[in-house]
């Protein structure tokens, strides 16, 4: 299938996974977000536990055994903004996870990317479950995501963020953690994003 410019040029044109013509503008990920497979979650003036730790804090996925997706990550920032004397940096963590995590507490906000109003974002169709706080299975490191300062001051806000691009993906059965290494850190605002593809 040939696509005609506004020069009468004939360019060939280009599908998404599903199928579905690839048209420019919108960002990269707009097209996942109007047909409802992207998704968000966010922790905010956290404590974060140790990227290894079983009561885990900071910022948790969990992809249930039976989702039936497989949670393929991509934008995420980090916003430091007080001192963490111990903390080094943050990284992705992954464990196996076969039973729902307990002691949990629900993330602040999560759900569809495509955002109509204050709540309806956790009234979405994602199939995986978001915490702040939840006991789950140790996690091992996957990914180092930024190195931490010491010197961050009482004012003032050091953000860092990136885009895993797709680069990494959480099957069904698992928890994924964004987690402090070496030391637990604290007031941290986290958030990540991710496309749910089916298996």
């Amino acid at each position: 299938m040939y696509i005609k410019t506004v020069d009468s040029v004939g360019v060939a044109a280009r599908g998404d996974a599903d199928g579905r013509i690839i048209t420019s503008g919108g960002g990269g990920y707009k097209e996942n977000t109007l047909k409802g497979t992207q998704f968000f979650a966010n922790a905010l003036d956290m404590e974060v536990a140790l990227y290894s730790a079983t009561d885990a804090i900071g910022l948790i996925i969990y992809n249930p055994p039976l989702s039936g997706v497989n949670l393929v990550w991509n934008k995420w920032v980090a916003q430091v903004y007080a001192a963490s004397i111990g903390m080094t940096g943050m990284v992705i963590a992954v464990g196996a996870q076969p039973t729902t995590p307990t002691t949990t507490t629900v993330a602040p906000l999560t759900g569809g990317s495509l955002l109509s109003g204050s709540t309806s974002a956790a009234l979405s169709d994602s199939k995986a479950s978001a915490y702040s706080i939840a006991t789950i299975i140790a996690p091992v490191l996957v990914w180092p995501l930024f190195t931490n300062t010491v010197t961050i001051g009482i004012v003032g806000s050091y953000m860092t963020e990136g885009d895993l691009d797709g680069a990494f993906a959480s099957a069904p059965g698992t928890c994924t953690v964004f987690g402090a290494l070496a030391a637990a850190g604290v007031n941290v605002n986290l958030a990540i994003g991710w496309e749910e593809i089916e298996v």
